[in-house]
């Protein structure tokens, strides 16, 4: 390292407050417990697979913004979990009844040429050293390992084509009991052009018979369900550094403030605190925006008096945090503001309360729409709570798994189990224009009319409170505590705008 990294370095630790030997020591430790997870998650999955299966796993496409220039590259997060690995280019193979080579690792070849552009590769050795696997080949040979290994021949080393060591993999070729799995659950693709998964799921029908072809993606969404304690640690400060953004975006809010100019605070605190950015583009909404579920900040300036609804979720090591607040831009609820916001959080309580061990989504769900109902009878914005008419003003669901995807996978069904994360977000939206439909039809005249009071006191107010939660043994632990959710607390925060905070 020469004199400016070593700066650089020192800086960066002095700011930090830890001595660089901790700092040296906990990275360390960090990539030694990333390790031994993914070796944990891949013979879980291996346990499911059988002996029986040959599983490829691919690493996320690059995708292209405009002629030579690339996104920000985010590895697949199913291929992240099994590895640890975030270079693109990387495809995994699991041969559960292999004795040794039970699990290959494809990687690049080092290329000088493109490390100009790109910068450096992995090493073999430090995939391995990431990933815990020692059988390590070319990305460029992958097809001829999969057409050697589906044609029962061997592949690699010598040593293998002097073993048994496919044996149990190409007995069940010949019994035709062998089993290749993909990840398949989005479907052979857009417009007809089918994915890498699926054109490989019909090469190999088309070219090798026999040879069953299932989708993996069941059995990697249930192991992903329930986070490991590394897992709910990474989550625990994706949701901390989220909640600083949040609390420094709620005391720079203020009339004339452009909307993209909060989106831009929360990416800059979000970056700042050391996580990758974003794990979904910031939603921004102020006034009648604040109504529109996934609303892009703009360039529109807040107003006294208009709410401003945040979005927001930092991502950390792959894993994303996803919280929402609504402040008003002066500091001051309005009384119309404060009696939506109240039937909001009374219904974000309750459906609290709902998350332990047994339940499930639906409870909650349903939970918080109860209190929805009764509180939008009480203010005259539906007149039936046995009814439909809440969802004019609740389109969506209350809760979503929550870790690698900020809409995670897994069975929406299955019950509640400590170490589960899910979100809890009520909201009320009152847009005038959810009416639109319903002015159409004669039938929803009487309706329209006794409502209309109600929808001009509460026109344009848009409110979600977000919180993220890990079900525990007893209860559960809110994550999203950080960032204030009660009137008073926000009135409080805001009344001290402009006054610096400590760093998450």
């Amino acid at each position: 390292m020469n004199w400016v990294g070593r700066a650089l370095m020192i800086l960066l630790l002095t700011v930090a407050g830890l001595p660089a030997a901790a700092v040296m020591a906990q990275d360390k430790g960090d990539r030694e417990t990333l390790r031994q997870e993914v070796v944990r998650r891949r013979a879980a999955l291996m346990d499911k697979l059988g002996p029986n299966a040959l599983c490829v796993i691919f690493s996320g496409e690059v995708k292209n913004y405009e002629r030579d220039v690339d996104y920000l590259y985010r590895q697949d997060s199913n291929l992240y979990y099994l590895t640890g690995i975030t270079q693109p280019d990387v495809t995994l193979v699991l041969l559960p009844g292999n004795s040794s080579a039970r699990e290959i690792l494809f990687i690049p070849d080092r290329d000088l040429s493109k490390e100009t552009w790109f910068g450096k590769n992995l090493t073999r050795e430090e995939a391995d050293q990431i990933s815990g696997i020692s059988v390590i080949h070319s990305t460029a040979q992958f097809d001829s390992f999969l057409e050697a290994t589906l044609s029962r021949r061997h592949f690699g080393p010598r040593r293998y084509a002097r073993s048994t060591e496919f044996e149990t993999f190409f007995s069940a070729l010949d019994r035709g009991e062998a089993q290749t799995y993909l990840i398949l659950e989005n479907g052979p693709g857009l417009r007809g052009q089918a994915n890498r998964e699926w054109k490989l799921a019909n090469r190999i029908r088309e070219n090798f018979l026999g040879i069953q072809v299932r989708d993996v993606s069941k059995w990697l969404a249930g192991l992903r369900l329930v986070k490991s304690p590394y897992e709910i640690s990474l989550l625990r400060r994706a949701t901390t550094v989220t909640n600083h953004a949040l609390n420094e975006a709620i005391k720079a809010i203020n009339s004339g403030v452009k909307e993209f100019e909060i989106g831009a605070l929360i990416e800059y605190v979000f970056r700042k605190s050391n996580t990758s950015g974003y794990g979904y583009p910031p939603i921004v909404g102020s006034g009648a925006n604040a109504t529109v579920l996934h609303y892009s900040p703009r360039d529109v300036a807040m107003k006294n008096g208009d709410l401003a609804l945040m979005d927001v979720g930092a991502e950390y090591k792959q894993y994303s945090a996803d919280v929402t607040r609504t402040v008003p831009v002066n500091g001051k609820f309005t009384s119309a503001q404060a009696e939506i916001y109240s039937i909001v959080l009374q219904a974000a309580d309750a459906a609290l309360t709902k998350v332990r061990v047994g339940s499930r989504i639906s409870d909650v769900h349903e939970r918080a729409v109860d209190l929805l109902k009764e509180g939008l009878l009480r203010v005259g914005l539906i007149t039936d709570k046995d009814s439909e008419q809440y969802r004019l003003w609740f389109p969506h669901g209350v809760s979503h798994w929550l870790g690698m995807n900020v809409h995670d996978v897994g069975d929406r069904d299955e019950p509640f189990r400590p170490g589960m994360v899910l979100t809890v977000e009520p909201g009320i939206y009152i847009r005038e224009a959810a009416l639109d439909n319903l002015r159409k039809d004669p039938e929803q005249h009487k309706f329209l009319t006794a409502i209309e009071p109600a929808l001009k006191k509460y026109k344009d107010i848009g409110i979600r409170i977000e919180d993220d939660v890990v079900v525990t043994d007893t209860s559960y632990e809110l994550l999203s505590n950080g960032s204030p959710r009660t009137i008073t607390e926000i009135e409080a925060l805001m009344a001290n705008r402009g006054k610096p905070s400590t760093r998450p």
